[in-house]
């Protein structure tokens, strides 16, 4: 574990997640995963040795949870990182047990300093991706999205007409078994 891996992004940069390891008794997961409402009691930031932390940006879960997953894909897969931003790592990630706190950028976002992580949290990784998300622009509108499409039949041709004698015949042959069945029971 380097120092460099540890530190804060200050402003806004590439996509990046921390992943820490947490000692702790899984029954007292929900305490670590955002602050109490009525204390304000969260201790997260302590454990992973910052003063602030974005709750909002923050997923401690058990391992178990993700374990048909994997926590290599999860974070490929559901987060974003390249392949070969956890390639390295892929073992160990493979390898943990317990409860797993991801740190996104975001909840960290505009800090200076680095996380000083203390018992019960682990430094496991830190994955970013250059690339960064960019919300896509609308399509131009076209003819579906302006109400209602000219349509209509075939040039040369009107609409078809019911085919009234074949309802008709289906609807007599239909009483005429309802009536055979009625007699013979």
């Amino acid at each position: 574990m380097s120092r460099t891996e540890l530190e804060l992004p200050g402003g806004t940069g590439p996509r990046t997640i921390w992943v820490f390891l947490l000692d702790i008794d899984p029954a007292r997961i929900d305490t670590w995963k955002a602050p109490d409402p009525d204390t304000g009691d969260w201790p997260l930031p302590g454990a992973l040795g910052l003063k602030d932390l974005n709750p909002a940006h923050v997923e401690v879960f058990p391992e178990g949870q993700i374990a048909e997953y994997g926590l290599t894909r999860y974070l490929t897969d559901a987060n974003g990182m390249s392949v070969e931003s956890v390639a390295e790592d892929a073992r160990t990630l493979a390898s943990l047990s317990g409860v797993i706190a991801l740190v996104h950028g975001k909840a960290v976002a505009g800090q200076t300093g680095h996380f000083d992580p203390a018992h019960p949290a682990r430094f496991v990784g830190r994955y970013q991706e250059e690339a960064t998300l960019t919300v896509s622009t609308p399509a131009p509108a076209s003819a579906s999205t302006q109400g209602s499409i000219a349509g209509g039949a075939t040039p040369g041709q009107g609409p078809r007409k019911m085919p009234w004698g074949i309802f008709v015949a289906m609807v007599a042959v239909i009483i005429a078994v309802a009536a055979v069945i009625m007699v013979l029971a």
